[in-house]
């Protein structure tokens, strides 16, 4: 998967934007691999894989409106390799179970709202894990990490400036469930946006 969503044009980066569960899409979230129809979510995790409906225990606590405007995609998955996991490997995190619902909002302007469960999983290995993803895109121009309050948790922010001008956040905030992550992960959506919509996400 391509390292840098903007330098595709905009609808690519709002479809890469869409399955911003993937390990190098965005600015690097976590799950790389295509949706596997055949993936069974009962058994042990051997291979990586996504499909809607996978987990719906974990897409039942996603919002389901935007605005008024309802997702465009919502599905859910599974990583456990290496290659898809990457620093989360290196923290001791050998699996992780996700869901995610993304909203297109025309041009380069985007929002995915997802969640991660994994044994020893937190908000500070899952941004570390973006962080990575996006101090390895080839277009990362500037990028910056910071802490911040999310309702009542402690949550960790990535800023990232693409060299053509386009922005991205990622914010990642616990879940009262240990090993259980929320993440906001916005495309050009404006620092006003992106407060109210965790404002608005947090409260759920």
């Amino acid at each position: 998967m391509p390292r840098s969503p903007s330098s595709t044009p905009a609808p690519r980066r709002l479809r890469l934007l869409s399955l911003a569960l993937g390990a190098t899409v965005l600015v690097g979230a976590c799950a790389s691999a295509t949706p596997v129809a055949t993936f069974d979510p009962s058994t042990v995790c051997t291979t990586d894989g996504r499909f809607p409906g996978a987990y719906p225990d974990l897409e039942a606590l996603l919002p389901t409106i935007y605005g008024d405007k309802a997702p465009d995609t919502v599905d859910s998955g599974r990583n456990c390799t290496p290659s898809s996991l990457g620093t989360l490997a290196g923290d001791g995190v050998d699996g992780v179970r996700f869901a995610g619902a993304t909203w297109a909002l025309g041009g380069t302007t985007g929002l995915t709202v997802a969640v991660f469960e994994g044994d020893g999983l937190d908000a500070q290995k899952l941004l570390t894990f973006y962080e990575d993803g996006a101090a390895k895109a080839r277009r990362t121009d500037k990028l910056q990490v910071s802490d911040m309050t999310v309702g009542q948790a402690a949550g960790r922010r990535l800023d990232v400036l693409g060299t053509d001008g386009t922005g991205q956040t990622v914010v990642t905030w616990p879940d009262e469930v240990p090993g259980r992550v929320h993440v906001l992960l916005a495309a050009d959506l404006g620092d006003a946006n992106v407060a109210a919509a965790l404002q608005t996400f947090a409260a759920r």
